[in-house]
C-alpha cells in the first residue's frame, strides 16, 4: 500500500515538472491532494461535490499521517495539504524565504471522537480520567488504539492534555481510522481515538455503520461533572463550543493560482461550506440563509 502511494506521489510529481508550461484552470487541470488519514471522510465529500461542478478536474489524492501531507507540500510533491495544525515555525519560514504570503485556509471545525465497544463498562470520560489514563495511573488495562504512530489524533491528544512522556501510556497503533473501529468492535478493553468525521454523516450509510457498531464516549472538562455535562462530537456541541477535544480542519498551499486556489476556494465558500455542514461537522464560515415568507390571500378557484 505504501509503496503503492509512493509510485502515486511520484509520477504525479514528475507530471507537474514536465507541465509547467500549461496552468491548469479553475475548471480543468490536474493537481495532488495530500490528506491526513483522519480526514478522509470530509475530503473525498469535498473532493466529490467538487467534481459535479467540474467534471474534467482531476484531483489526486494521497492519505498519509499529517506530518508527511505537509512535507509532500512542501517539497511541491502535492499542490494542497489537508491536515488539522498551521504551519510550524520551520515551514512557514520557507514560505517567508520564496516570498510566498502565508495563508492558511481554515474550513471547518472537526472533534477528536473516543470511542469504545458496546459492551464496555465505559460511557463517560473527565477529561482528566484521561490524562490519568495517558500518564499510565489509572486504568491500565484499557487499551489506547491509534490509527498509527504517527497520528494526528496521538499528536492532539499529547498536546491538549499536556503530556509529559507517552511512553507510560497503554497505546497500540493501528493502520488507519477504519482499523481502528474494526479493532474497538472487538474488544471491550479499548478506547478509539478517531476522526469525528468518521462517524458524524447521518445520512451517509457507511457513517452510519462505523456509529452503530461503536459506542461514542462522552467527555466533560468538568471534575465532577453530571450527566448533562457529558458531550459527543456533534454539530451543535461543536457549535455551541462545549465539547472538549476540538480541532480545526485547514488546507495549506505554495500555489496561488488555477485549481489549486480553486478548490480550496470552494472548499470555504458556500457550497464546500454546505458539504461541511452535511457531513456533520462545523463549517468555519457561517453562511446566513434568510427564509422569505410571502403572505398573500388565497385566491378564489374557477
Amino acid at each position: 500500500m505504501k509503496k503503492t502511494l509512493f509510485l502515486i506521489v511520484i509520477s504525479l510529481s514528475l507530471w507537474q515538472c514536465t507541465s509547467s508550461e500549461k496552468q491548469d484552470l479553475p475548471n480543468e487541470g490536474e493537481i495532488v491532494i495530500a490528506a491526513d488519514e483522519s480526514l478522509q471522510p470530509i475530503v473525498d465529500a469535498e473532493m466529490m461535490a467538487y467534481n459535479a461542478h467540474y467534471p474534467k478536474a482531476k484531483l489526486h489524492v494521497v492519505y498519509v499521517p499529517e506530518q508527511r501531507a505537509m512535507s509532500l507540500m512542501m517539497n511541491d510533491s502535492a499542490n494542497i495539504a489537508i491536515v488539522t495544525r498551521e504551519a510550524t515555525a520551520s515551514e512557514k519560514e520557507v514560505f517567508t524565504s520564496n516570498n510566498i504570503p502565508y495563508l492558511p485556509a481554515k474550513m471547518a471545525l472537526d472533534g477528536v471522537a473516543l470511542i469504545t465497544n458496546l459492551n464496555s463498562g465505559i460511557t463517560n470520560l473527565t477529561v482528566n480520567e484521561l490524562k490519568e489514563m495517558f500518564e499510565g495511573s489509572n486504568r491500565s488495562d484499557i487499551k489506547l488504539v491509534f490509527d498509527n504512530s504517527s497520528s494526528s489524533n496521538l499528536n492532539y491528544m499529547i498536546q491538549r492534555l499536556n503530556i509529559k512522556d507517552v511512553k507510560k501510556a497503554n497505546i497500540f497503533a493501528a493502520n488507519g481510522n477504519k482499523d481502528v473501529i474494526d479493532y474497538v468492535k472487538k474488544s471491550k478493553n479499548a478506547i478509539g481515538i478517531i476522526g469525528g468525521n468518521w462517524i458524524s454523516d447521518i445520512d451517509d450509510s457507511k457513517s452510519q455503520d462505523f456509529i452503530n457498531s461503536v459506542r461514542v464516549i462522552g467527555i466533560s472538562n468538568i471534575d465532577k461533572p453530571s450527566e448533562k455535562d457529558f458531550y459527543t462530537p456533534t454539530t451543535a456541541s461543536l457549535k455551541s463550543r462545549k465539547y472538549p477535544f476540538e480541532r480545526k480542519v485547514i488546507l495549506h498551499t505554495k500555489k496561488g493560482y488555477g485549481l489549486t486556489s480553486a478548490f480550496i476556494r470552494f472548499c470555504c465558500a458556500y457550497i464546500g461550506q454546505l458539504v461541511v455542514e452535511k457531513s456533520g461537522l462545523l463549517p468555519y464560515y457561517i453562511y446566513e440563509r434568510d427564509i422569505i415568507l410571502e403572505k398573500k390571500p388565497i385566491e378564489k378557484l374557477p
